[in-house]
């Protein structure tokens, strides 16, 4: 349906954070989401998920979505043919420019809880929404500059593809102007729907041109054999995590089938209990936590199997097979700053003699394993898209950092409530 043509469209466009994501995947043992395990059972989001402002999971959402219309001084002005902005010669007019407001919005929410009266509260709150509306605007053409820049057309078939796609979702909408209602619960226009969806066809292209399989922008397989055997630049570990909510106390029922449940239901039990407990059974719990972590300490030093002891008693779902544990640098993000530089701490095959302890996932243990070349032989091409994240990143914000950007007469005048 609709609704997942434009969650896949916007996973690949709607910001650098996709570029990012392509590269942590498959980047350990484990997929991203599980690193350090779960610190809230009711975390799920992820750039693939986001679904536009105006998702909803029926189409008929148009009492929801406002009519388009700006005001300025209280005067409503004509938005047919307006240019609210120029970035790098590429008119942005107010349909495109009010998406992105709406998403910046949706962000916002999701990851601050805040609303458009919260933004408009804030002393220069508004100010910086539209610096980041731009923002997301600007990471649009980031992809097109690299094509043009690096030479990278879309063949007539990719083309092809594009209005294929379109013609499927207005098949799959039951016909044109269905179509058009479950665009615009979107706050999008077919227009800038036939946009992104080029424009995220462009994008796979350059990714798949210049930034992986030993393209301009990444790290050839040969250099990484270098780079991850070189012990300062590359760590293979694995650990004990000990949660804050390990000892915590289930009620009769749950406790009952405890042992049967599989980790991600015994953490999902666990972090029920403990997020109902106040401040002061919380601390209870921590303590609690902590003496067992440091009896478990004491044993992950006599132990020969440290890997049966990390599925015994670890708390972290990326390691329930702790074979081929996790692979990062001093610069990987997706885990603890304290778990890197303890784990850089140690020689190969050396246990940590001091419990790591993390405000977010609790405490850990942990064992510096040698690299596995057999396991990066098989994993190369994703250990280097991981690798050259960071990289890659920069060079996105290097683009727009350069992106020159001009407004239309009245943009000082925007108000929080002038955008509906």
């Amino acid at each position: 349906m609709l609704k997942k043509t434009l969650a896949a469209v916007l996973a690949v466009t709607i910001s650098v954070c996709a570029l990012t994501a392509c590269a942590d995947k498959d980047s350990s043992s484990s997929d991203a989401s599980s690193k350090s395990s779960s610190s809230s059972a009711a975390e799920t989001s992820s750039t693939a998920e986001i679904q536009g402002p105006g998702a909803a999971d029926t189409a008929d959402t148009s009492t929801e979505v406002p009519d388009p219309a700006l005001v300025i001084d209280g005067e409503n002005v004509d938005i047919d043919g307006l240019t609210v902005c120029t970035i790098d010669g590429n008119d942005i007019d107010f349909m495109t420019f009010r998406y992105y407001y709406y998403y910046t919005l949706a962000k916002y929410s999701s990851s601050y809880g805040a609303t458009i009266d919260t933004i408009k509260e804030t002393e220069g709150g508004f100010e910086l929404f539209l610096t980041d509306v731009i923002t997301a605007i600007k990471q649009e053409y980031v992809a097109p500059a690299l094509a043009a820049e690096n030479g990278l057309e879309l063949t007539d078939e990719e083309k092809q593809t594009i209005q294929d796609q379109i013609e499927q979702a207005k098949t799959e909408a039951g016909g044109e102007e269905t179509f058009k209602e479950q665009l615009r619960s979107y706050y999008l226009t077919p227009e800038l729907f036939e946009t992104m969806l080029t424009n995220a066809t462009i994008y796979q292209k350059v990714y798949d041109t210049l930034f992986s399989h030993e393209g301009k922008y990444a790290t050839s397989q040969e250099d990484f054999r270098k780079i991850v055997q070189d012990p300062e630049q590359y760590c293979r570990e694995i650990h004990i995590m000990i949660p804050y909510y390990a000892q915590v106390e289930l009620d009769d029922s749950t406790a009952s089938t405890y042992d049967s449940l599989s980790l991600s239901e015994k953490i999902y039990a666990k972090q029920a209990a403990y997020y109902q407990l106040d401040s002061d059974a919380i601390q209870e719990a921590k303590e609690k936590s902590k003496e067992l972590a440091e009896s478990l300490l004491k044993e992950a030093q006599e132990t020969e199997d440290f890997g049966k002891l990390v599925e015994r008693e670890g708390y972290d779902i990326g390691l329930e097979d702790s074979t081929n544990g996790y692979y990062f640098t001093p610069d990987s993000t997706g885990y603890p700053a304290a778990l890197i530089e303890a784990a850089f701490a140690l020689g190969e095959n050396e246990v940590s003699t001091e419990l790591v302890a993390d405000e977010t996932y609790g405490y850990f243990i942990i064992k510096r394993l040698p690299i596995d070349m057999d396991y990066v032989e098989n994993n190369i091409e994703s250990m280097i898209q991981s690798y050259d994240a960071p990289n890659f990143e920069k060079v996105y914000q290097d683009y727009m950092s350069k992106m020159n950007v001009t407004y239309f007469d009245q943009w000082d005048k925007l108000t929080a409530d002038s955008v509906s």
